[in-house]
């Protein structure tokens, strides 16, 4: 069914009142939402609401109730009994990003020669390594790793690209999110993949500016902007820093903020790059 931001509360009663077992909403016009702040739970001008009943639910009442109220009805159907409780996995497999590094969700097993696994199901903080941004700053970490760097993850997430730099051999991570919410999940993950008391986590008011051997920044285009100085500052001469999260139109934005650096690749996915650069020694 459709509805609008303001006739969204309306019609998800009507559904829980009519025996609703779950009720979902979609963007109806593909005008995505990147990231959202903290707290903060934005809706799209136009919505898909989806019902889901018991099969003991009468469709032809259902479809009744839906017309009077004068909602529009997209589909009403049946659906085939599934153990809901996995569908998730029909869209989220096991991915390689480069040579080595494979992200594995549960229920599935990896059994390439050398390959270096993260276990990682979906959840409430962003990066499962489905997204291109994602995939851009998974790859350069699996050809640029080694044993023994220091790592600054900000704007971590879910933690995969920290648990990852750990998995393919970082000595230590610090993950900075201004969300409690990725904190948590960044903390249940790294300790699923066995590296928490390898990866420190913390808001960005108790961050302590120190030097890293690489600094992952995947967020968006205008705090990476912003973050310039203190990005840079994080990085050892010699050091990487690699950016992400910037849509291929903002590219010449984010480069003249980062003039100081000496970049060493752009690479693009689906409209979105990441931008690889060195501190010079």
């Amino acid at each position: 069914m459709l509805a609008t931001r303001e006739t969204l509360e309306a019609l998800e009663d009507t559904l829980w009142a009519s025996g609703a077992v779950s009720v979902t909403v979609a963007d109806a016009d593909d005008n995505p939402i990147y990231e959202p702040g903290p707290g903060e739970e934005p809706l799209w001008d136009r919505l898909v609401v989806t019902g889901l009943f018991e099969e003991d639910v009468s469709l032809e009442s259902l479809a009744e109730l839906v017309v009077d109220e004068g909602w529009q009805q997209l589909d009403l159907s049946v659906l085939a009994d599934k153990v809901w409780e996995r569908e998730w996995l029909s869209r989220f497999r096991p991915m390689c990003f480069g040579e080595r590094l494979w992200v594995c969700p549960s229920g599935y097993e990896v059994s390439e020669p050398g390959a270096v696994i993260m276990e990682l199901d979906p959840g409430l903080a962003f990066g499962t390594g489905t997204h291109p941004t994602t995939r851009l700053c998974l790859e350069w970490l699996d050809g640029h790793i080694k044993h023994g760097m220091r790592v600054l993850d900000y704007g971590c997430g879910s933690g995969i690209l920290g648990i990852g730099a750990l998995l393919l051999g970082a000595s230590s991570v610090v993950g900075v999110d201004n969300d409690p919410q990725a904190l948590t999940a960044t903390h249940d993950n790294a300790e699923r993949n066995q590296v928490g008391d390898r990866f420190s986590r913390c808001l960005p008011a108790q961050f302590q500016v120190s030097e890293f051997d690489v600094v992952v920044a995947n967020i968006l285009a205008q705090p990476i902007i912003e973050l310039a100085d203190l990005l840079l500052s994080c990085v050892r001469p010699g050091g990487y820093l690699i950016l992400s999260g910037i849509m291929s139109g903002q590219k010449d934005w984010v480069l003249a903020a980062y003039t100081r650096a000496e970049i060493t690749e752009v690479r693009e996915i689906d409209g979105w790059i990441s931008i690889a650069a060195r501190r010079p020694v």
